[in-house]
């Protein structure tokens, strides 16, 4: 016998958005705990994270580029902050704010700009402060041979000279045009040999906190979470009351919320770290969440792609009747059946129906409560 009892009932759109967002906001608190209070720590102790993100923030301040601007509320000027002070254990910075007649003085630029070249990529002539080591202050490159204009060897020493410095920094006139030659002067540190190679440490280092609390979190609260209910529910799903069921609306299989799970994992990695990990790839990731959400909603069946791929349904627990396979349906479905007909049995039937006393009752009932009587009495 084959019956369909079921009544199965779409897990709503908006629903599954309030359930998407408690999912993630958790899923995201946990992964960041586990990245800062786990694996941040191990990242300084075995790896020297912090102490390659403070090398590179004081070679930075020791080539005398770097001023910060801020934004006067009440004014609404721009005034230029100056580093004034770098704590070599800590990484600490002292700002110090310069007068606004300084800030717009092309020979502050200018000052800076020569230092950088003559000084600190050469090596020569550095300000050292009393007692401190002259290889400190030094840019790591600085006795590293370069190219010329010739494409010849030559180290910065004898290529950064006053002659260069006369004929590609000075003759500028506002400070808009020192400001952008000191932008181009950062670019420049930054993509020295040195912190080439100090950026690809800290991405590594980065990579080694942020990959394992990400799978760990996401293993965790996607994939072990679902396993432990019926309907293969997150948090989020439970608290919205919808899960999963199969496409023909049966009982969800285990296999099926691994399957459906690891798919969510392959779906959401390759749009987080296609890039790498940074600002580019957290737009990449919003655009893949974007694509997920407009393939579910133009959908006839309003399945999302990995419900498409998993063979599965998202159904409203709370409205929604299912079984665990249609064995179990068809058996529920007959016990209904009998529950009904003994129901219709005692319908009254005019012809039986007979007067006992004040009562009018069914002869068939009538029996059946004297016999049940008659074996009380027995016992």
């Amino acid at each position: 016998m084959k019956s369909e009892i079921r009544d199965i009932h779409e897990g709503g759109f908006g629903k599954r958005m309030i359930a998407m967002i408690m999912d993630a906001a958790v899923f995201a608190f946990v992964m960041i705990a586990l990245a800062l209070w786990v694996f941040t720590p191990i990242a300084n102790s075995a790896l020297h994270y912090q102490d390659y993100g403070v090398q590179g923030l004081k070679y930075e301040v020791f080539s005398k580029l770097y001023v910060a601007e801020e934004i006067d509320p009440d004014t609404g000027d721009t005034k230029v902050i100056e580093i004034t002070k770098f704590e070599e254990t800590t990484g600490n910075l002292t700002y110090t704010p310069l007068y606004n007649s300084k800030s717009e003085d092309v020979n502050f630029y200018k000052e800076r700009l020569h230092y950088y070249y003559l000084s600190y990529k050469t090596g020569e002539n550095l300000e050292v402060p009393e007692g401190k080591n002259l290889e400190d202050y030094r840019a790591p490159d600085y006795n590293k041979y370069i190219k010329d204009n010739n494409g010849n060897d030559i180290l910065p020493k004898d290529y950064y000279t006053e002659a260069w410095f006369a004929s590609y920094i000075e003759g500028k006139t506002t400070v808009d045009d020192y400001k952008n030659l000191s932008y181009n002067s950062v670019k420049d540190l930054r993509e020295s040999n040195y912190f080439t190679e100090l950026n690809g440490k800290i991405s590594g280092c980065q990579l080694f906190i942020i990959l394992p609390a990400f799978f760990i979190s996401f293993l965790g609260f996607y994939l072990l979470v679902p396993l432990l209910f019926r309907n293969g529910e997150t948090l989020g799903k439970k608290v919205m009351h919808i899960g999963l069921a199969t496409k023909d609306g049966f009982e969800v299989k285990k296999r099926q919320i691994v399957f459906r799970q690891l798919l969510l994992l392959a779906w959401v990695s390759l749009f987080s770290f296609a890039v790498g990990i940074g600002l580019t790839s957290l737009a990449i990731l919003g655009l893949g969440v974007v694509i997920y959400l407009i393939a579910t909603v133009i959908s006839k069946s309003k399945r999302s792609p990995i419900d498409y791929a998993a063979y599965t349904y998202m159904i409203d627990t709370a409205k929604s009747v299912w079984f665990k396979d249609q064995e179990e349906e068809d058996k529920k479905a007959a016990e209904l059946e009998e529950k009904m007909s003994k129901y219709q049995r005692y319908e009254p039937d005019k012809s039986k129906l007979i007067q006992v006393g004040t009562e009018i009752v069914d002869e068939q009932v009538k029996k059946e409560l004297e016999e049940e009587k008659l074996k009380k009495a027995k016992k």
